[in-house]
C-alpha cells in the first residue's frame, strides 16, 4: 500500500516538474516586445520611432532573419553597434534571453524583391562588377557569374566588405531590405552550366585524345597524387586552354568563351 502511495505521489509530482522546466525557457516573444519593438517594431519592420533614429536608422528584422548567422545576431545583441542607436544588451539580457530573442527573429519571413535588388545593384555594385557581374571593369572584382559564395556569404560581404579589397562595407549605405534583394538578384545572375552542350564540346574538342572523361589523366608536378575532382574550376580552365595541352588540342580550344568551358567542365567533373 505504502509502495502504490509513492508511485501516484511521483506520478503527480512528473508533470509539475516538467511545467516548471518550461517555464524556465524564456519567451523570446515578449523580450523581443519589451527589449526590441520599441525600434525594429513589433513584427520586425522597423517603427516610426525607428525609422527617425540618428544617424543611422534601426534595421529591418524580417529582411534579415533567414539570411544572417546566429553568431552575428548574437554578436549584435551582446555589444550592440557601436555609432549607431543599437545599445549593448548584455547587461540587460542574459545568455538565454538573447538565445530566445534570436529564436523568435528568426521565425520572420520576407519575400525578396528582384526588381529592387537589379535597380539597388546598378546604382551600388555596377562600377566593379559590371551590368551583368562578369566584372569586366578591370578592378579586379570578383566575378559574380562564377561566384560559389551562397545567400549568407553574399549577404555578409555586401554588410561587411571584404578585407584587403576594394570591396567596403555596406551595412550603413544599403538597408537590410536593399541587402537582401541584392543578395537575390546577385545569386540570380549564377551561370548554371548546360550539361548537354558540355557534352557536345567534349564530343568536338576533348574525344579523339580521351575517350571519356574517365579516361583523364593528369599530368606534370605532383600529378600522381592528384585527380581532376582536386582541382578548382580555374585551374582546369588553365589546363585546358593553356600550356602543352593547346599542342595536342589545337588552337580552337583556347576560343571557348567561360560559359563554354563551364559547360565543359560540367560534362567532364559529372
Amino acid at each position: 500500500m505504502f509502495k502504490k502511495i509513492l508511485v501516484t505521489a511521483a506520478l503527480i509530482a512528473l508533470p509539475c516538474g516538467s511545467a516548471q522546466a518550461s517555464n524556465d525557457i524564456p519567451d523570446g516573444k515578449s523580450i523581443y516586445a519589451k527589449s526590441c519593438a520599441q525600434c525594429h517594431g513589433v513584427d520586425g519592420t522597423v517603427s516610426k520611432f525607428g525609422k527617425d533614429l540618428k544617424p543611422f536608422p534601426a534595421r529591418n528584422h524580417r529582411a534579415m532573419a533567414q539570411v544572417v548567422s546566429r553568431d552575428e545576431m548574437r554578436r549584435i545583441i551582446t555589444y550592440g553597434v557601436r555609432g549607431t542607436g543599437m545599445t549593448a544588451k548584455q547587461y540587460d539580457l542574459d545568455p538565454l534571453e538573447i538565445e530566445s530573442v534570436i529564436d523568435y527573429i528568426k521565425t520572420f519571413d520576407y519575400k525578396p524583391n528582384l526588381a529592387n535588388g537589379k535597380k539597388r545593384f546598378e546604382q551600388v555594385c555596377i562600377s566593379c562588377h559590371g551590368m551583368d557581374g562578369r566584372s569586366n571593369t578591370g578592378l579586379g572584382a570578383a566575378n559574380l557569374v562564377y561566384s560559389k559564395l551562397d545567400l549568407n556569404a553574399i549577404v555578409h560581404t555586401l554588410r561587411h566588405g571584404r578585407p584587403g579589397t576594394l570591396m567596403a562595407a555596406n551595412e550603413h549605405q544599403l538597408s537590410n531590405i536593399d541587402i537582401n534583394d541584392v543578395a537575390h538578384y546577385v545569386l540570380s545572375l549564377r551561370y548554371k552550366a548546360d550539361f548537354k552542350n558540355g557534352k557536345r564540346l567534349y564530343a568536338k574538342n576533348c574525344k579523339t585524345c580521351h575517350a571519356a572523361p574517365s579516361t583523364i589523366k593528369l599530368v606534370g608536378n605532383a600529378a600522381e597524387k592528384r585527380s581532376l575532382a582536386d582541382l578548382s574550376d580555374q585551374l582546369l580552365d588553365l589546363r585546358i586552354r593553356h600550356g602543352r595541352h593547346v599542342k595536342r588540342a589545337g588552337k580552337a580550344i583556347t576560343k571557348l568563351s567561360p560559359d563554354e568551358v563551364k559547360d565543359l567542365l560540367a560534362y567532364i567533373r559529372k
